[in-house]
């Protein structure tokens, strides 16, 4: 089964948005010098400060970044939804990794030496372009995050980090946005920084006014403009 996702996956390399922009022999670079690795849940990917050797790109399944200060005060993490490269945050400027990283689901990943990806995005003025304005977005969603903890009303916390994952991690479709990942309550509160309570009292109010259904399988956001409008 491994064996035919990953003819699956190459087959289709330049269908993902990340690799469509690569020369031909790019994209041989990398699927010739590529690991692919299935991913049990639970297990992890790398840890901080181990050696970056390679940059990752998912495939299928969910990532969680995470990252603790020295006191264990302080936690931060950052989910990395399938389709996706990563971390941008350590690509070009590190030598060491600065999180942990763990599948919350089962993932395919592509394992790509981060120097020849280094090297394709220098050389590739597209990729280049392509890289920038992600790292721009990311940028963008990180302040919010920060603006966000200086937020007094736990309650609009979590109606942000809702809506900050649904712009991470979530699919649009014509009348809604779906992130197809068993996130639970008690990862929404540890992002918004309050309690497992207050996180559940609002999802159950969001639900009842129809806006999200937040089920054990997957997060819908009904009306998807409500939460969009929050980080404008």
């Amino acid at each position: 089964m491994v064996n035919r996702d990953l003819e699956r996956y190459v087959e289709q390399l330049e269908d993902y948005d990340f690799f469509s922009r690569l020369t031909l022999e790019q994209a041989n670079q990398i699927t010739s010098s590529a690991l692919f690795h299935h991913i049990s849940k639970g297990q992890y990917i790398f840890f901080r400060e181990d050696p970056i050797i390679y940059s990752y790109f998912n495939f299928k399944g969910l990532v969680r970044l995470e990252r603790e200060d020295a006191s264990g005060d302080y936690r931060y993490l950052d989910y990395v939804g399938e389709e996706s490269f990563f971390p941008y945050a350590e690509f070009m400027n590190r030598s060491e990794h600065i999180y942990d990283a763990i599948a919350v689901t089962d993932v395919d990943l592509f394992y790509i030496p981060k120097k020849l990806m280094e090297d394709i995005v220098r050389s590739n003025s597209e990729q280049l372009a392509y890289v920038y304005s992600n790292l721009t977005d990311i940028q963008y969603y990180l302040e919010k995050r920060v603006q966000m903890t200086a937020i007094p009303s736990a309650t609009m916390r979590v109606i942000q980090t809702l809506a900050i994952w649904m712009y991470d991690m979530g699919k649009f479709m014509p009348d809604h946005v779906i992130i197809p990942h068993p996130l639970t309550i008690m990862e929404l509160a540890s992002v918004a920084g309050t309690t497992r309570e207050t996180a559940g009292k609002v999802v159950k109010e969001l639900r009842e006014e129809g806006k999200l259904d937040f089920t054990r399988q997957n997060i819908i956001y009904k009306d998807w403009k409500y939460f969009s409008k929050l980080l404008e």
